[in-house]
């Protein structure tokens, strides 16, 4: 299954897309809400549901919230 990682590094939002053979691509954001509003575009053309959510403990609160919308 695909996943998709999301978590901050080196002071980066990061959603690392990783493929069903294992390649990741990273896609790095200065903020928060850059992160979100990649993600609130995978959630409007449903490419959320192709994907495995794991997310860091740190951000979980912010994904949860714009999921719930």
């Amino acid at each position: 299954m695909k996943k998709l990682l999301i978590y901050k590094e080196d002071g980066e939002f990061i959603i690392e897309r990783v493929n069903e053979f294992g390649t990741g691509f990273k896609n790095h954001f200065k903020t928060v809400d850059g992160l979100l509003g990649r993600l609130d575009i995978y959630q409007r053309t449903n490419k959320l549901e192709e994907y495995q959510l794991d997310v860091s403990e740190d951000l979980r609160a912010n994904v949860i919230n714009l999921l719930n919308e």
